[in-house]
């Protein structure tokens, strides 16, 4: 009988970081995890300590290997996966010059304005795969150059997550994959390396950059010290893997055209696997490198998905909470046990999770959220099953636009993350989107997906697609019901209707407009 293979993975997420032990089969023995916070030093602006971030990274390391009791030396591989569109620019000696910047910070509002008028919209589009938008990491990098020169001058490296974490545990060298690139907004998406004439643009020399590889690459070993502070075995093989998304798309299997996945973690994000770059005339999804090797995906995202419920959980679930701790229950599971009390619809009432903005289809920074339709019939439960709606009717948006540059529909739909472990919002999405939804064995896949081109990056196996083979399994599948797929699509258009009065009237940048003013 031969021996059973270890292999290891860490998505390093903007709330908090897994980590999961499995086996080569896709059997999973554990997985830990750590939270952290984020800094939000201004409004709109959102910063992460990484050394804080490095500290619990080793600490869920080590629970994961208590936990299994899996000796850390039969581990085979070690892959990653992190937070893109998020930078940390460093010294000669790679210590951090400043927090990192956020994948969701919308600090650089006045240079995205100069984004639309020195470079252009459709030459941006051409250029990167993506829309103009200030979430991306691109107009925040030229917000560094030009609001913080003093650390600009100091600045040997501006690093991703990704490189950060892997040169702490061992890489031998700083470099980057196209997978990881997509939210950085300074890709040359053609050629799946960083775009030269998008950098010269902004004064950023190239040489401040990583190197790009392909994804599910080995870059080095877990080194002596970093295996003191994370239990994991020196000489542990340690890979790139890939931004979180493209991770996520691999742990759901999704490796051919008309395949996609749809991740509810805080964020929302779809992700579909394309064999070529397509058009987009309307400028409406992103285009960017896949997790397998010279390939591509199309993407499409909400910044507030899991955080508009999490929200919701600190600001008006306290009675949820409290019954959680006694009970000894996830307070998510009685907060959508309330909301199933209220009847599809949530009579009337619709809720708009677009707390830093609304991103694919429009990408419009300013927009705001909230609640339209209220009135005295309204309570907790009503409110509770719009704000499972609200991120499945934005997530409806994403799907309609990816389908238009597709050309054609999704034939499988397969849901990911913490979000999918909700009966009632699985339902919803299903109900929502009017098609059959899938489940998958292991709903954690973006730290699975890490785990694959972790291995396949290390040897354990010859491609991407034959770890996914072996590791990922559909569960279930969810189908919509009828009557509940119609009074869905009758309200979906309210929901659109509403958003774009608000949007093309300018009242969204208005309201953003007087909370800078007096509270920004």
């Amino acid at each position: 009988m031969a021996a059973r293979i270890y292999i290891a993975g860490l998505d390093i997420g903007t709330t908090g970081v897994k980590a999961m032990i499995a086996d080569a089969d896709g059997q999973v023995l554990g997985i830990a995890y750590r939270e952290y916070p984020c800094a939000y030093p201004s409004p709109g602006w959102v910063e992460q300590d990484v050394e804080l971030m490095w500290g619990k990274i080793c600490e869920v390391c080590r629970e994961m290997l208590a936990s299994t009791g899996v000796d850390p030396r039969a581990l085979q591989s070690l892959g990653i996966s992190s937070q893109r569109g998020t930078f940390i620019p460093v010294d000669k000696q790679l210590k951090p010059l400043m927090n990192s910047i956020v994948w969701a910070d919308g600090r650089a509002d006045r240079e995205v304005r100069w984004i639309e008028k020195e470079i252009g919209a459709e030459n941006y589009h051409r250029l990167s795969g993506v829309p103009i938008s200030g979430m991306w990491s691109y107009p925040k990098m030229k917000w560094y150059i030009d609001q913080r020169k003093e650390l600009f001058d100091k600045t040997y490296k501006i690093l991703n997550g990704q490189e950060y974490f892997l040169y702490r545990l061992g890489a031998e060298s700083l470099s980057t994959d196209p997978a990881s690139l997509t939210l950085n907004g300074m890709m040359d998406v053609a050629r799946l390396d960083w775009g030269a004439e998008l950098c010269s643009k902004i004064g950023l020399p190239m040489e401040l950059l990583p190197e790009v590889g392909t994804p599910a690459r080995k870059v080095g070993v877990v080194s002596k010290r970093a295996s003191e502070q994370t239990g994991l075995a020196a000489g542990m093989p340690i890979a790139i893997g890939a931004g979180d998304q493209q991770c996520a798309a691999i742990g759901a299997g999704i490796v051919r055209e008309g395949m996609a996945e749809i991740t509810i973690g805080t964020a929302m994000v779809m992700v579909a696997h394309i064999d070529s770059r397509k058009a987009d005339p309307k400028r409406t999804v992103l285009i960017g490198g896949s997790g397998i090797p010279h390939k591509w995906d199309m993407e499409g995202l909400t910044f507030t998905a899991g955080a508009a419920l999490r929200w919701w959980r600190d600001t008006f679930g306290g009675e949820e909470q409290k019954a959680a701790q006694s009970l000894g229950l996830d307070v998510y599971d009685l907060i959508t046990l309330e909301a199933s009390k209220s009847p599809a619809g949530s009579r009337g009432l619709m809720f708009y999770p677009c707390f830093q903005g609304q991103v694919t289809p429009t990408y419009h920074d300013f927009a705001r959220g909230g609640s339209i339709g209220l009135s005295l019939i309204h309570d907790r439960k009503d409110v509770a099953r719009s704000v499972l709606e609200g991120v499945a009717f934005e997530t409806k948006m994403v799907i309609s636009a990816m389908e238009q540059v597709l050309g054609k529909p999704f034939d499988v739909l397969r849901l990911s993350g913490g979000g999918s472990k909700s009966g009632l919002w699985n339902q919803i999405q299903a109900d929502i989107y009017g098609r059959t939804v899938e489940r998958l064995r292991v709903s954690e896949c973006t730290t699975l997906g890490a785990t694959i081109l972790g291995a396949a990056g290390c040897g354990v196996f010859r491609s991407v697609e034959e770890g996914v083979s072996r590791m990922v399994f559909p569960l279930d599948k969810i189908q919509p019901d009828e009557g509940r797929r119609q009074l869905y699509g009758e309200q979906f258009e309210l929901y659109q209707q509403a958003f774009l009065a608000l949007k093309d009237n300018g009242v969204y940048e208005r309201i953003a407009g007087f909370q800078k003013k007096h509270w920004g």
